[in-house]
Order: C-alpha cells, then sequence, then structure tokens
C-alpha cells in the first residue's frame, strides 16, 4: 500500500475533524468548515460530505481543503500529529510553511466567529426564556383564580412549559461549552418559535387595551382612560394586563 492508503487506513475523517477543533455531535453531524454553516451540515464518518456545499472526500482531502494543502502535505500533516508508524520517502517539494500558518490563521478565525455568534444568541435566548418564564408565572396566578381554570388556554400553557423553560434557563446560565452548544443546535428553533409566541400574544394584549380604551372614551359621560359610569379608573387587580404591557 502506499502513503495515502496506509493514511487512511489509520485515520478517519471524524477524528481528523475533532483533532483540529471541529465539534462533532454524537450523529457525526458537524458544521461544515468550508462555507458559511449555521447549522451542522457535514456528516462526519470514515470520509466525509456536506449536504449543504457539496464538499466530500476522504481524510487527506479533508486535512488538504481546511489546511490549504496538497495531498502530500495534508497525509505528512497527518501521520505527523497523529504519531504514525508510515515512513515517507522524500519529495522534490518542500512543504510550504507559510500556507500551513495562514491555514491555521483561517481555521482560528473560523472558531471564533462560531463562538462569537453561540454567545451572542444564548444572551438573546436567555432575555426570551426570562421574559417568557414571567408571563407564564403571570398567567398560571391570574386564571388560576378564576371558575374554570382548566379550560383557559394560557393556564394550560403554563402548567406544560413553566418547569421546562426553567430547565432551559438552567443549562444556558450555568451550562458548560458544550452544553450551550447542544442547546443551540436542537433547541434554537424552539427558542424562535417562543419568541414569535410572545410577539403574537403581546399584540393580541396591546389590541384588548386599545380596544378597551377606545370603548371607554366613547361612552357618555366619561374623560379618557375612565372605565365607569361613576368616572373611576380601571383597576389594575382586575386588568393586571394593563400593568405588565404598559408598564403602569
Amino acid at each position: 500500500m502506499n502513503v495515502f492508503q496506509l493514511v487512511k487506513k489509520s485515520v478517519t475523517a471524524r477524528q481528523a475533524a475533532e483533532r483540529y477543533g471541529l465539534k462533532v455531535n454524537r450523529n457525526g453531524m458537524a458544521c461544515c468548515p468550508f462555507h458559511q454553516d449555521r447549522h451542522p451540515s457535514m456528516k462526519v464518518d470514515q470520509g466525509f460530505y456536506c449536504f449543504a456545499c457539496g464538499a466530500k472526500g476522504d481524510v487527506i482531502t479533508f486535512t488538504g481543503k481546511l489546511f490549504g494543502m496538497s495531498p502530500y502535505e495534508a497525509a505528512k500533516k497527518l501521520i505527523t500529529d497523529f504519531n504514525l508508524p508510515i515512513p515517507l520517502k522524500e519529495q522534490k517539494s518542500v512543504q510550504n510553511k507559510s500556507r500551513d500558518r495562514e491555514g491555521e490563521k483561517v481555521q482560528s478565525r473560523y472558531h471564533f466567529s462560531v463562538k462569537s455568534k453561540v454567545r451572542t444568541w444564548k444572551n438573546h435566548a436567555v432575555k426570551v426564556l426570562t421574559d417568557y418564564l414571567s408571563w407564564i408565572r403571570f398567567w398560571k396566578q391570574f386564571y388560576g383564580s378564576g371558575p374554570e381554570p382548566f379550560e383557559q388556554e394560557c393556564f394550560l400553557e403554563a402548567l406544560d412549559n413553566e418547569r421546562k423553560i426553567n430547565d432551559y434557563l438552567d443549562i444556558l446560565l450555568t451550562g458548560d461549552g458544550e452544553e450551550i452548544a447542544e442547546f443551540f443546535i436542537y433547541k434554537r428553533k424552539e427558542v424562535e418559535k417562543i419568541e414569535q409566541r410572545m410577539e403574537e400574544y403581546q399584540r393580541g394584549v396591546l389590541e384588548e387595551i386599545r380596544e378597551y380604551c377606545r370603548a371607554g372614551n366613547a361612552d357618555t359621560g366619561r374623560n379618557p382612560g375612565q372605565s365607569g359610569s361613576n368616572g373611576e379608573r380601571p383597576d389594575p387587580a382586575v386588568y393586571p394586563e394593563l400593568q405588565i404591557c404598559v408598564g403602569t
């Protein structure tokens, strides 16, 4: 067997990917380093294949593409980095060290960019989930005090989600880098749906407040902002949405 066959028999693309800093999840998926990949779209095993950009090949192709090396230079790097007992014949061409250093700089910039994006997303997700937790606690208390709370959609939503949202916040606020990265991969879509849910609910509440105010101001003998025929202002204990949404 030649040097390339020996290297491919000794090292998999997944082992090389993990050695050179890529995070590979339990399903063998990783963010592709060869394009701007926000979701893990590259399958890494014996070889590699990106379902998004189409990059594919074996461990030597992966290493050469990652560091900007020729196949022989990539094989030589793998032999050195994995301490493989494979002899190398002297080649007429000398490895371009400056190109190797440039490849390492590109890899470093890639990892910094990924970490920065995850950190920014984490801060946003904490705000979204904290706001949502405040709402579901309000729903639980407000609708739970009614005569038939289990017929209220918001009350049921609060019962279903309060524990789960607390668990999510624990991961984001106290988890290590690996736990947060895994949460980003698997729960990002759910956080987006929660954010949309909050926006829809808040728009609905604000519209109800506008309708309430318009109806109150249109009645004969009432001043703007007054609700009853005796001119009294709305009781915040009866309409707590007014406090939460408009900050009164």
